[in-house]
């Protein structure tokens, strides 16, 4: 059974959505690039669900869409060249790892956390009902496309989902660009919609 499908714009979906998630339910959410999956960092039960429904094992590193560039200290251990990109091209289509703050929960100090700060006005409101952060992921489950409309996830994800918050066609519809800040210098690990060279002109480094 496909999952209800609500605006994004509508302050009672997203009072609703905020709810499901900090209760450890899975909302699929709009952005920039691709629709997102996403749930409370809470509760590791919650985590592994989320990993379930894409049908993929735990990732590398433990995704976080933000409000805002100044939440990325909560989080991660920064460093200059981190926040160099993050002042370049947040909000924006680049993810970036660092390794995890001390603060998080003992279970996501294990992996490097990976950080986004979406082009996408609409979620600051859920972002903000959630204490300014989701643990979010790629709507994307194995042997299929990513999701980039609401419908689309609906149809990838069914009952697993709890809510669909519907934000129209995702701009990019690609994943973002991830740069790996825990190794010195930086190493683009996956391409996206931010190119290597402004990357690499971003952090005054030659083309690689």
């Amino acid at each position: 059974m496909t999952p209800p499908i609500r605006s994004v714009q509508d302050p009672d979906a997203v009072r609703r959505a905020a709810e499901l998630i900090q209760a450890g339910e899975l909302v699929i959410i709009p952005t920039d690039t691709i629709y997102g999956i996403a749930t409370t960092s809470d509760e590791e039960a919650a985590i592994r669900r989320l990993y379930e429904a894409r049908d993929r094992e735990l990732e590398p590193a433990s995704p976080f869409l933000m409000r805002d560039p100044e939440t990325m200290k909560a989080l991660a251990r920064t460093n200059p060249r981190a926040e160099r990109l993050a002042r370049r091209f947040w909000p924006g289509a680049l993810t970036l790892l660092l390794p995890p703050a001390g603060e998080l929960p003992q279970s996501l100090r294990r992996h490097p956390v990976a950080l986004r700060v979406p082009q996408f006005p609409s979620l600051i409101p859920l972002l903000d009902a959630v204490g300014g952060y989701l643990f979010a992921s790629g709507a994307i489950r194995a042997g299929h496309p990513p999701a980039i409309t609401a419908r689309e996830a609906g149809l990838l994800f069914d009952e697993r989902i709890a809510l669909i918050l519907d934000g129209g066609l995702a701009l990019y519809g690609v994943p973002s660009t991830i740069v790996d800040c825990v190794q010195d210098p930086p190493v683009i690990v996956r391409r996206g919609p931010i190119s290597e060279e402004k990357v690499w002109d971003a952090l005054n480094l030659d083309e690689r």
